[in-house]
């Protein structure tokens, strides 16, 4: 039998300009990283009538945070402090962004904030930065 997999390679990270017309652009330089994970919360709903089973009800949707690493270009119009990443956690600015996968298989689109820039300077190694996000809304799948 042969495989379906896809490869990830060539997934993309895309960040919205915030107009109304909104134009996303291709995060530079994004290594590894996961779509978020879309997660059902629950709440324990056992009463005397549930036969002596638990019984939970589902509540809410979240979207728990991305992290990932960029090799960090200080210039780039998406890492910079003018248009980029670092001015999104400087101004505290909500963006949209996308994650699309290979062949246009998905995207996930969600709104956040970018709640961490961690800049590396590594002797022996390449510029980078950490990226971390907080999601906030709901997470579409097209």
């Amino acid at each position: 039998m042969t495989t379906n997999a896809t490869p990830a390679y060539g997934t993309l990270f895309k960040m919205g300009d915030g107009e109304v017309s909104e134009t996303f652009t291709t995060i530079a330089e994004v290594g590894d990283f996961e779509a978020p994970d879309i997660e059902l919360e629950t709440v324990d709903a056992t009463s005397h009538d549930s036969a002596g089973w638990e019984e939970s009800i589902a509540t809410i949707l979240k979207g728990n945070d991305p992290s990932f690493d960029i090799n960090w270009i200080p210039s780039d119009g998406t890492h910079d402090e003018t248009t980029g990443v670092l001015y999104s956690i400087l101004n505290r600015v909500k963006k949209n962004f996308q994650i699309v996968l290979p062949n246009a298989a998905k995207t996930f689109a969600f709104a956040a904030y970018v709640t961490k820039f961690t800049p590396k300077q590594p002797v022996k190694d390449k510029l980078s930065a950490g990226i971390t996000m907080k999601i906030t809304g709901p997470i579409t799948v097209s």
